[in-house]
């Protein structure tokens, strides 16, 4: 199951959700009503039938009704008002667990190390860098939480870094970026929601108890009805909790173990991850948080946070020696488990950080060879690009997260310490905006509008930035977000204005900058769609197609000078979309509003019918057989947009593609 089919079965997942809390509230409708036909009846002393069905006759349909609107209402507003507060995502969740951020200044080697491994992660996987939250708790545990990768954190335990080997580490961070690929958290963060309001009632009921057992001025029958009805709702909210938690149980257990094996496929080491879960099970804390809300999100942690009776009835988890067993079959039990799973000294452990300084020289398996023709290394990148597109999409191998490792070492430290500072990371996303042929217009740009001292930063940076090789390029603007995201309002606000008027400052759209622009609004904004859509019809069929066609020409016309060249890049893409030719836009038709439209558009595409549109954009890209650099990033860029994480390609500093591009003498056909 790839990618696509994840994110297909997380949309199934989320309506069957909604079903069974459906039922669940449907359950607790009918309790509700028994329950207050069992008062009626035993407050009016009726000596009327005794079944439920003569009580429910006495009680009225109308009361009935007005039982059932009220209870779905109360679970409803509960539901929605604990939802606004998880608003803000993932880190909504990570300072309600008390928190710390540190992608802008980690305080020690334990948090540096923690946040190189995590950023690996990122660029290897084609993801923004997700904002890196520690938790000074002992235990050994970690999560990652959001609706989307866009607001995705990942939550760290102060004992998982410091007692985790690197190997260890990086195996509970593929486990959670699996959680993040896999569509997993909107639904965490939505079962959240739901079995708050299903616990309200329970909640109501404790303070009718409290108000029963403090009130003065009652007699003691009201007092002793007040108590009844109090007791009565805290069993129906339990119980309403008790099946909630029977369903948060079931589903989080088998993705737990979907998240395991796919931790493997990104790291091809079961050694790392089982290391873990076995100190885990050999730490005097185990993953138990101490926070006060912990029991709230226990289905979220990377290893259960709570001791479950009924025979692990309610754990969200599998039992730690189930899962070590499925990764490792060879392990005998807890005995000596510190010293096999460790094998080094926690200093040495802490002082593995710079494991990440892969020379640049080293050529990644599967890169074409130095001997290759012109001819086959197009064809060798075009497979690898289509290859991408099947089958690496928010599925890292562990070539490609040592590629990332890579990646991140060859980013000059210059660079690589402004992106991790909110004032600096300003001057690099304008730098990555400037083209060749428009740094004197651009530059005036920022002279009138950009904050001096950013200015002057900018001016500091640009020349690493104008030679940094191409491939490093999309890399950096990830590793800008987190310090993005620490912007106060105003000064995002005087940021994002300053983009735009970069994009716009020779009087026409060039397709790559205005790609740059928007991976950086898509990675800094909740939902940036919302004011490009057109409100009727948007997600209709004709309207997404129409919208891939448009992408389509403005790929067509990136990738070509010239109309026929274009035009036979623009057919081309139309038939892998098996669509039927039609004109091809102008070039001046393309403009940044229709642009955002279609992109906005094509985002709500179903997941199983985005591969075969990344795969049009690709062959219209390649059509004219050149595969310029720009060209990559551009189709990287368009597919972060669409919620498709595209990694990198595998490519040495000495690869044509790394500075210019891969070409192939010969006529392209249509």
């Amino acid at each position: 199951m790839n990618f696509f089919e994840y994110q297909d079965k997380a949309r199934r997942n989320t309506t069957l959700l909604v079903l069974l809390f459906a039922a669940a509230v449907l359950g607790l409708i009918a309790i509700t009503t028994v329950f207050f036909a069992f008062i009626s009846n035993v407050s009016h002393e009726q000596g009327g039938e005794s079944t439920i069905v003569g009580m429910l006759s006495a009680l009225g349909w109308d009361t009935v009704a007005g039982i059932a609107v009220t209870i779905t209402a109360v679970i409803a507003l509960a539901s929605f008002y604990r939802l606004q507060q998880l608003a803000a995502g993932g880190r909504a969740v990570a300072e309600s667990l008390g928190g710390r951020k540190i992608n802008i200044a980690p305080r020690d080697l334990a948090e540096q190390r923690a946040l190189n491994v995590v950023e690996e992660m990122a660029l290897a996987s084609g993801t923004p860098v997700p904002d890196i939250y520690i938790l000074d708790d002992d235990a050994i545990n970690a999560f990652a939480a959001g609706y989307q990768p866009a607001d995705a954190v990942i939550g760290l335990t102060r004992g998982c870094i410091e007692q985790l080997n690197r190997d260890e580490l990086q195996g509970v961070v593929a486990h959670e970026f699996s959680h993040i690929f896999n569509g997993d958290m909107r639904l965490n963060i939505r079962i959240v929601g739901l079995l708050h309001g299903i616990l309200i009632i329970g909640l109501l009921g404790s303070w009718l108890l409290r108000g029963s057992y403090w009130g003065t001025g009652r007699d003691s029958r009201g007092r002793a009805a007040l108590f009844g009805i109090g007791a009565g709702l805290v069993a129906i909210g339990y119980t309403g909790t008790f099946f909630g938690n029977l369903i948060k149980s079931a589903v989080s257990r088998q993705r737990e173990y979907l998240a395991d094996a796919s931790a493997v496929q990104f790291t091809r080491s079961n050694q790392g991850i089982a290391g873990a879960l076995k100190k885990i099970g050999g730490h005097q804390q185990g993953s138990n948080l101490s926070a006060a809300n912990a029991s709230e999100f226990s289905h979220m942690y990377f290893a259960s946070s709570l001791k479950h009776s009924l025979m692990g009835l309610f754990a969200t988890h599998p039992p730690l020696a189930s899962r070590i067993g499925r990764l490792d079959p060879q392990w005998k039990g807890w005995d000596g488990v510190a010293t096999r799973a460790t094998g080094v000294s926690h200093r040495e452990q802490i002082s593995g950080i710079h494991a990440t300084d892969i020379p640049p020289s080293s050529k990644a398996p599967g890169e074409p060879s130095t001997q290759s023709t012109p001819a086959t290394q197009y064809r060798s990148r075009l497979d690898q690009v289509l290859e991408a597109v099947d089958n690496q999409i928010a599925q890292p191998s562990a070539a490609q997260i040592a590629l990332g490792g890579a990646l991140l070492a060859r980013i000059p430290a210059n660079l690589k310490s402004a992106a991790h500072d909110p004032f600096a990371a300003r001057a690099v996303a304008y730098g990555l905006l400037m083209a060749p042929g428009q740094y004197a217009q651009q530059r005036a740009v920022l002279e009138k509008s950009a904050h001096p001292a950013v200015l002057r930063e900018f001016g500091r940076l640009q020349p690493s930035l104008a030679q940094l090789p191409a491939t490093c390029r999309l890399p950096l603007l990830d590793l800008c977000v987190p310090a993005l995201k620490a912007l106060a309002p105003q000064q995002y606000q005087i940021f994002k204005r300053n983009l735009i008027k970069l994009v716009r400052a020779d009087g026409k759209v060039e397709v790559w900058e205005w790609a740059l622009y928007r991976v950086l609004i898509h990675a800094l904004e909740a939902n940036p769609d919302l004011q490009r859509k057109m409100p009727p019809g948007t997600g209709s069929g004709a309207a997404q197609t129409d919208a891939q066609r448009f992408l389509l020409a403005a790929m067509a016309h990136a990738g070509s000078d010239e109309y026929l060249g274009a035009k036979r890049a623009y057919e081309a893409g139309l038939a892998t979309l098996k669509q039927t030719p039609v004109p091809l836009p102008a070039a001046r038709d393309i403009n940044l509003q229709r642009l955002d439209k279609a992109l906005a558009i094509c985002r709500d595409i179903a997941p199983l019918r985005k591969p075969m549109l990344l795969k049009a954009l690709a062959t219209t890209l390649a059509h004219d057989g050149v595969i310029r650099a720009k060209e990559v990033e551009l189709l990287r860029a368009i597919a972060d947009c669409l919620d498709c994480p595209m990694p990198p390609l595998q490519s040495s500093p000495d690869s044509a593609l790394e500075h210019d591009e891969v070409s192939i003498a010969v006529d392209a056909q249509p």
